[in-house]
């Protein structure tokens, strides 16, 4: 499990740099190149352009959460909260397909 664990930091941290870069300046197939290497260990063999886009699925059930009217997408630490909890189902996806 420690293994799995180190993994699981590893993929949240190249995540977490991705988001520190400019929206439009984010190199999305890379990160996710990268997070598709690092599930291989595990047997699962994932197109990154898949996982990019599991990874938006998990963004939207942020938003599907709240009323749009709620939504503050200019408020950084909205923004971040958003990143913070997709971030998490991203790991709990991952664990569901190791398991």
């Amino acid at each position: 499990m420690t293994g799995l664990r180190q993994d699981l930091d590893a993929i949240s941290e190249i995540l977490h740099e991705t988001f520190k870069v400019e929206g439009f300046k984010r190199d999305y197939d890379a990160t996710f190149a990268k997070v598709a290497s690092i599930l291989r260990r595990y047997g699962i063999e994932e197109n990154p352009r898949n996982l990019r886009f599991r990874f938006i699925l998990c963004m939207q059930e942020f938003f599907d959460g709240m009323p749009q009217d709620q939504w503050r997408v200019k408020d950084p630490a909205f923004v971040k909260q958003s990143e913070e909890f997709a971030i998490s189902r991203f790991r709990d996806w991952v664990i569901e397909q190791v398991a």
